[in-house]
């Protein structure tokens, strides 16, 4: 048990923290607590806010010992990260209400901390009260009307959606897709680009391969009231892709939300190859988008196999992609990152069917 005495002498110790902020909600990760005898939180509780956690069973110990301090005392990260609704299976957060300034404690020894994710979001956020979130570990939600869902995870995860089935097979979607909290949706809160924007009758389902710790979805239901197939999730990924109707790839952590730090993990691999495949069982025509900060020495290499033609692309602006066409059923992507965890590349593409003459 940590004495009351040390958590005071270590709320005192507070440091500056470097998580990536959104106009109503900030997310953690472990390097904001590595090191840092107390990280504050200032403003977002000042009325009431939600916090949501996501921790791995290797760092539910040290998770144990990070302290959120609240009114009526201390509350783990670890406590955060297991709350659920045993009905929904929708992750339960902590609210809290009043507090302009909101101190987490590091009790660990040599202040460490392991792979988490800490989501805090204001009243203010937009789908506060409406969004349903979950853990991505077990995720399965049958179908049903929904306008906003977040998924988060402290390790890289598979999102799919199945087709739909029954009466509203055949239906058209809306969906679209980014790598932020549910607050975040839209362009009208923060600058962030979607990573998948789809309106399509008969919609086709999909699969994400999340390279990071959050994904928000928003289903247009002014246009299109009927609910979307069975949603579910595995952890892990695999960058082998079936080529779809559209989609994405990205490196670990990116988001492309402008001048905001990627989001940060001890699991992410900055030095070895990312290597990924998108094939098809016939030609598609597609329409690509690439952005990127890394520099000349590594590109991103796009290889249509079809031919061996080489794209390779470096430094695009993250508001205005390289664009591109290929008729391709068979696409590798490269990227060689500089081993900084600074960089970051995303591919994303919307394709057709060539027709068969």
């Amino acid at each position: 048990m940590i004495g009351r005495a040390l958590v005071v002498f270590l709320i005192g110790l507070s440091f500056t923290e470097a998580r990536v902020d959104f106009n109503h909600s900030k997310i953690y990760d472990e390097f904001d607590f590595k090191g840092q005898s107390t990280v504050t939180i200032d403003g977002l509780c000042r009325d009431s806010c939600r916090i949501y956690a996501s921790i791995t069973q290797e760092s539910k110990a040290q998770a144990a010992n990070l302290l959120i301090q609240t009114a009526k005392g201390f509350v783990s990260v670890a406590d955060v990260a297991a709350r659920v609704d045993p009905a929904t299976k929708q992750k339960l957060y902590l609210e809290v209400n009043n507090t302009a300034s909101l101190a987490i404690v590091n009790a660990n020894s040599q202040l460490s901390a392991g792979p988490l994710v800490l989501y805090v979001v204001n009243q203010a956020g937009g789908f506060f009260g409406y969004a349903e979130i979950y853990e991505a570990e077990g995720f399965y939600r049958p179908t049903g009307l929904i306008s906003a869902l977040t998924v988060m995870s402290a390790r890289p995860f598979t999102l799919k959606q199945a087709h739909t089935q029954g009466p509203t097979a055949g239906a058209p979607e809306g969906v679209l897709a980014q790598m932020a909290g549910y607050d975040a949706l839209g362009y009208a809160s923060d600058p962030c680009p979607y990573l998948y924007n789809l309106i399509y009758g008969p919609f086709p389902g999909f699969t994400f391969e999340v390279n990071g710790p959050i994904i928000s979805l928003q289903y247009d239901l002014n246009q299109f009231h009927f609910p979307p197939g069975d949603l579910s999730a595995t952890i892990g990924i695999s960058n082998k892709r079936q080529l779809e109707r559209a989609g994405w790839l990205g490196s670990p952590g990116f988001h492309g939300c402008l001048n905001k730090q990627p989001y940060r993990s001890s699991l992410y691999d900055f030095s070895t190859l990312f290597h990924a495949e998108v094939t098809n069982d016939q030609p598609e025509n597609m329409s690509i988008d690439v952005v990127t900060n890394s520099d000349d020495d590594h590109p991103v290499l796009l290889v249509n196999q079809d031919n061996q033609v080489v794209y390779g692309i470096s430094d695009t602006s993250d508001c205005s992609p390289m664009s591109f066409g290929v008729n391709s059923q068979n696409l590798t992507i490269n990227w060689q990152p500089d081993g900084t965890g600074n960089t970051h590349f995303m591919v994303r593409w919307n394709s057709t069917i060539i027709p068969k003459v």
